[in-house]
């Protein structure tokens, strides 16, 4: 879902290409490190967030869960 996300982003971002060539000084929108470090961030977050779930999941016994259940 994050990886769709981040395609999507990308996607649309190429969109305003010349408009965001013409903010940024000596920047060019196509440059992998513009296009990179916001999807790297986004990724992280995503990932960062989805931890605590995760290290949840991992301590949850099944047969208990089930049980309870």
């Amino acid at each position: 879902m994050v990886a769709a996300g981040a395609v999507a982003g990308l996607v649309l971002g190429m969109a305003p290409v010349r408009y965001i060539e013409s903010l940024l000084y000596q920047v060019k929108a196509t440059d992998l490190e513009v296009l990179a470090l916001p999807s790297l961030a986004i990724l992280a977050a995503a990932l960062l967030a989805a931890l605590p779930a995760l290290l949840h999941a991992v301590r949850i016994d099944p047969a208990n869960v089930l049980r309870a259940e």
